[in-house]
């Protein structure tokens, strides 16, 4: 969070005092790096989530259901497009502390990482809009269960349960959506597709908002795997 509220800084100075605000941009990138360095290990972090889960989940298992072979595939290509970002990410750091004598286009590596981050999200995107659109479903099929005898606080605790589900699934889809506006900036996906640039600002403003909420939910979680795929 305090890299982004740097970046968020760095904006609003702008035009305003030009010095301070190249300060704090450079701040933000100094905090960046730090995170990289923190990130070290993070790929193979995400080998051992991949083969945790093959071990508890059957991939066979209810797989000619759609909603359910969605989220299976959405899960492992999360992990997929995980591994290859923090393994990218991983080079750069290493060349850059010297480990490496062969040069590297660090620009072109953090445009590739950047990208699988991207990917990564939008399928983790995918991922919980199919949860949701899946949750409606159950709650429909509940509402048909009243006249078939099911009581009334058994109905209103597993309705209140489904609702719950939902405000969590609303909250990590806007911690997506905030996450997408620094991977995608990375990426140039916007100059590429928009010819143009988002702002420090929107930047920012995306990354506080992914941040406060994963701050949020790490903080009101009771079962601490409910987010199956994490950055």
């Amino acid at each position: 969070m305090l890299q982004n509220w740097e970046l968020l800084r760095s904006y609003m100075l702008l035009g305003i005092d030009n010095l301070e605000s190249e300060q704090k941009f450079i701040i933000y990138q100094q905090i960046y790096v730090f995170r990289r360095l923190l990130r070290l290990g993070k790929s193979l972090q995400t080998i051992l989530n991949i083969l945790q889960k093959s071990q508890i989940h059957n991939p066979k298992k209810h797989f000619h259901q759609i909603p359910h072979a969605v989220n299976e595939m959405s899960t492992y290509s999360v992990y997929i497009f995980y591994f290859f970002f923090h393994l990218i990410e991983n080079i750069m750091v290493i060349h850059q502390m010297g480990f490496f004598e062969k040069t590297f286009n660090h620009q072109l590596l953090k445009i590739i990482s950047h990208s699988f981050w991207t990917l990564g999200l939008l399928t983790q995107l995918v991922f919980y809009l199919n949860r949701l659109r899946s949750n409606f479903r159950r709650e429909s099929e509940m509402k048909q269960q009243i006249s078939n005898g099911i009581s009334n606080q058994e109905f209103i605790s597993q309705i209140r349960a489904l609702t719950n589900e939902r405000y969590q699934f609303g909250l990590l889809i806007l911690r997506i959506i905030g996450d997408l506006t620094c991977a995608m900036q990375k990426a140039q996906i916007p100059e590429k597709l928009l010819n143009t640039r988002f702002n420090r600002g929107l930047v920012a403003l995306g990354g506080l908002m992914s941040s406060a909420i994963q701050i949020y939910l790490q903080a009101t979680r009771e079962d601490k795997k409910q987010n199956v795929c994490e950055v």
